[in-house]
């Protein structure tokens, strides 16, 4: 007989997580201390925090140089006098990629549906101008965007936000990127994902994290053949592959995996 937890474990099966079961999730989260580095708010080592810094180190090293994120920076600063090219992050947590992003001259626009988590941000990047934290959810991104006088980004980062969406409303997600694209636009899209079968946790208790947990660990052919879909008409995958080096991969079941494509 498995165990309660056994039971919230969910594989191949399509199945809907609750979402305020989510969000309480994030807020009680974000509300919370002693984690052990600040990175831990969003990238879950509770019980490595070092684990967490050096994955920091690394997504920022491996994106950014395939990006050329600074070579562009510094011409954006030239032409425009620093705030040039625009990048959205959706789900910015405490503003991770806010921090290389704004000190390499971008102007950043960072949006995330928990306050608390919006409230470390603004605390994280308080030295930086040429930004905007916003409060909401993925499912109403361009109103959030239109209310605050917000159009369209040469970047948009999506980084482990998909996995907090239902199936209907990762479509609707897919569209939505494109409405707030620039004509020539980059799409960075970095999910952990199930190593084999997709795998939903639906409530389940997390010992490291003290909490209750949810999320939709889609497979990687998953999320090649919808973004292809969604995304091929106007825009080409440039990148793919595993985000982390072998050594910083911790988990048996899932892995983190990134997408880069470009118009």
């Amino acid at each position: 007989m498995g165990t309660e937890n056994d039971k919230k474990r969910i594989v191949g099966e399509k199945i809907d997580i609750d979402y305020s079961r989510v969000r309480e999730f994030f807020e009680t989260r974000g509300a919370g201390s002693n984690y052990g580095s600040k990175y831990n708010y969003v990238l879950f080592q509770d019980s490595n925090p070092e684990l967490a810094e050096a994955r920091d180190m690394q997504e920022k090293s491996k994106i950014s140089g395939l990006l050329h994120l600074d070579s562009i920076a510094a011409v954006s600063k030239n032409t425009c006098g620093g705030g040039g090219h625009r990048v959205l992050d959706i789900g910015c947590g405490i503003g991770r990629w806010g921090e290389y992003l704004l000190n390499a001259g971008y102007y950043y626009v960072g949006i995330d549906g928990s306050t608390n988590l919006i409230k470390r941000a603004q605390e994280n990047l308080s030295s930086f101008t040429h930004k905007k934290l916003l409060t909401g959810y993925f499912q109403n991104l361009k109103e959030i965007l239109a209310s605050a006088n917000e159009t369209y980004f040469d970047y948009v980062f999506v980084n482990g936000v998909f996995m907090y969406l239902n199936d209907a409303d990762y479509a609707k997600a897919l569209a939505d990127i494109l409405d707030v694209c620039e004509k020539h636009a980059v799409i960075y899209s970095k999910e952990s994902v199930a190593r084999q079968e997709r795998l939903t946790l639906d409530n389940i208790h997390s010992e490291e994290l003290r909490q209750d947990y949810s999320a939709i660990y889609r497979s990687i052919q998953d999320y090649r053949e919808s973004q292809k879909e969604a995304w091929s008409a106007s825009f080409r995958l440039i990148h793919e592959g595993y985000l982390f080096s072998e050594e910083l991969q911790n988990r048996k079941e899932t892995v983190n995996y990134y997408f880069i494509w470009e118009r």
